[in-house]
């Protein structure tokens, strides 16, 4: 009896799914991909080769870190707590969430999200354009955030050159340099730089995509050529 109800039970059991395309795709392009086990490792596929995957993926993950540090010298308020840094994040999110797939795919999926970081790299580069230390630091101590007697860079040329005497051992100008930042946001400068790693890369491969074409293009008229010679 024993035997004969293995049987029927084995025979009421639903037949195994073939394998889809997809799925042989899969083993085909990675044959140890039977052999692993639990998810694969973040951000990272050993047969995607295309580094700027992984430099638009790095892009938004430093956005979204200058979204979590603050946008002005009230540090104890994030840039995400802002309505453009609320922005800012989202676009950080998309930028990381279809860039890690395209990686996992092995192709672009997130093209539209390094548009939309247009939008925060015009945003911080205005930011910077007009930045005043002078009416920030006066906003920063009415408001209570800063002490009156702060030292900080005038300008972007001072702190330029107080960046060089911190190497010199001047012992005021680390304070001004840092305070400097405190004032402009090191958020905002940390989002200018995801931003513009992001639509650099963005340019370089539509001006190497179109050289590529270019390129393939004039291989196509010399083949022609040649077989009308012949």
């Amino acid at each position: 009896m024993t035997d004969t109800g293995s049987a029927s039970d084995l025979a009421s059991l639903e037949p195994l799914e073939p394998l889809d395309g997809s799925a042989q795709a899969a083993v085909a392009d990675d044959p140890l991909a039977s052999q692993r086990g639990g998810l694969p490792a973040p951000g990272f596929n050993l047969y995607c080769r295309d580094k700027s995957f992984y430099r638009f993926l790095f892009a938004g993950v430093i956005i979204l870190v200058g979204c979590l540090m603050p946008f002005t010298a009230e540090l104890s308020r994030a840039g995400y707590q802002t309505m453009s840094g609320g922005f800012f994040t989202l676009i950080a999110i998309g930028m990381i969430w279809s860039w890690w797939g395209s990686i996992a795919n092995n192709r672009p999926m997130g093209v539209k999200w390094l548009l939309f970081a247009m939008v925060p790299l015009i945003s911080t580069i205005w930011t910077m354009a007009t930045f005043d230390p002078a009416a920030a630091f006066e906003a920063a101590r009415a408001a209570n955030w800063v002490s009156a007697d702060m030292p900080y860079s005038a300008g972007w040329s001072e702190m330029f050159r107080d960046m060089f005497s911190t190497l010199a051992k001047n012992q005021e100008a680390p304070r001004k340099v840092e305070n400097f930042w405190r004032l402009f946001g090191p958020g905002v400068f940390f989002v200018f730089l995801g931003a513009l790693i992001a639509e650099v890369g963005f340019v370089l491969g539509v001006v190497g995509g179109a050289r590529q074409n270019k390129q393939e293009q004039k291989a196509k008229q010399m083949a022609a050529a040649e077989r009308r010679r012949r």
